[in-house]
């Protein structure tokens, strides 16, 4: 038997009786949901959709499912899918493995290396192609709204929420995630989500939604899109259509009923998602529940986006009991002192304190300064001199280089 006929065989062990437990095995809890009124029909959207595999010749396999109704079509929506065995074209009896839906940013599209990396790291990861591209695939149609301005904002003044692409894209999210619940190799009970930018965006939002979702990593992307670059966007439109569309698309809508664990990434110096709305968009999510990374001059991109191994750690911490990110304190303040304090039983290595008292420059110009700060393993704290600043974060790192902040501090 050759590789591609024994990769083939594999998935097929796999994924032949997903058809039979495709439907409605895994309901998100509804009435966890505490808004007004709810744009997306959730019971609908647990059910797996149907899909079909478009390749399975190579170690990540691509497939199409079926999306909501646009503009009166019906529409498809593709995807790469990999996990370990198919990586490695070997079946195993391993036990079922930990699932993960990867959300690519604005401009992106649905990435394979993506996929390999999280396969690689032993996870069944499905990565939703949003972009109405159709992964680039020459003979795929049915494709739904495109990811640019129109779709994203100005449409809105047509009246119809439904042929938005945030309405289309987080329906699209979670729709992939009954799809990947519905396969016989992933455990159900272990299922977590990770977006980058405007796909950071859709993770806050669908993770807040789709309660069956353990944990969450949206990278740059937040909520309160009318403090961050878009904001130009949202003045364009109508007073009342601005109103609906916070109120219907903006993260901080639904980001206090999330019950996922979540992991905060961005920089202090991000060109869309600005360090004022990021504060609030974390503060809206429980200090039990959330943990915050902020890299000093972080660049802005899908590699960079992904790269971070603290996603990883805490996503194991979360689903197979690995050895969580260091847990920060609320900051204490003395007339002279910053003092963070944090929880671990591993070392602590090296801590900062950044800040800056420019409130005029635009985000990614606003000059910041570096503070060295001590770090007392023994009392469990980080304590600098404290400084005259306005805004301010703490990042410190820990023996396998591993870095936590508080989030950001305001003056």
């Amino acid at each position: 038997m050759n590789k591609i006929s024994a990769r083939i065989l594999v998935i097929c062990l796999f994924l032949s009786v997903n058809q039979i437990e495709a439907r409605n095995g895994h309901p998100i809890d509804v009435s966890a949901i505490k808004v007004d009124s709810l744009l997306w029909d959730l019971k609908k959207l647990s059910d797996a959709p149907a899909f079909s595999w478009l390749n399975t010749k190579n170690p990540v396999s691509s497939l199409a499912f079926d999306g909501l109704i646009y503009n009166g079509r019906p529409t498809r929506v593709f995807a790469y899918y990999s996990n370990p065995a198919l990586l490695s074209c070997i079946k195993t009896e391993k036990p079922k493995y930990p699932g993960i839906i990867l959300i690519h940013g604005g401009g992106g599209k649905a990435f394979k290396e993506w996929v390999e990396k999280w396969a690689a790291s032993g996870y069944a990861a499905l990565a939703v192609d949003l972009s109405a591209t159709g992964g680039n695939e020459d003979k795929f149609d049915g494709r739904g709204p495109g990811q640019d301005k129109k779709e994203k904002f100005e449409d809105i003044a047509l009246g119809d929420l439904h042929n938005m692409w945030s309405y289309h894209a987080v329906a699209d999210v979670i729709l992939a995630h009954s799809l990947l619940l519905s396969l016989p190799e992933v455990d159900a009970d272990k299922t977590v989500i990770t977006g980058i930018s405007w796909g950071g965006y859709l993770t806050c939002i669908a993770a807040s939604l789709d309660n069956r979702f353990k944990a969450a990593a949206p990278v740059y992307g937040c909520g309160f899109y009318s403090d961050c670059v878009f904001r130009s966007d949202l003045a364009k439109m109508s007073p009342a259509d601005n109103l609906k569309w916070l109120k219907n698309f903006d993260p901080s809508a639904y980001l206090a009923s999330a019950q996922p664990k979540f992991l905060f990434i961005n920089g202090n110096k991000d060109a869309w998602f600005y360090v004022n709305a990021y504060h609030k968009t974390c503060s809206l999510i429980k200090p039990e529940q959330r943990t915050v990374t902020i890299f000093p001059d972080m660049k802005h991109s899908h590699p960079d986006g992904w790269a971070p191994e603290e996603i990883k750690c805490f996503f194991e911490s979360v689903l197979n009991d690995g050895y969580p990110l260091v847990k920060t304190r609320e900051v204490q303040r003395t007339d002279s002192l910053m003092i963070l304090p944090f929880q671990t039983d591993i070392t602590v290595s090296s801590a900062s304190f950044y800040y800056s008292n420019d409130l005029t420059s635009p985000n990614t110009k606003r000059e910041w300064k570096e503070l060295k700060a001590r770090v007392d393993n023994k009392c469990k704290t980080i304590v600098c001199k404290k400084p005259d600043f306005k805004i301010g974060f703490f990042s410190l790192k820990d023996v396998r280089n591993l870095s936590v902040s508080g989030g950001f501090i305001f003056n």
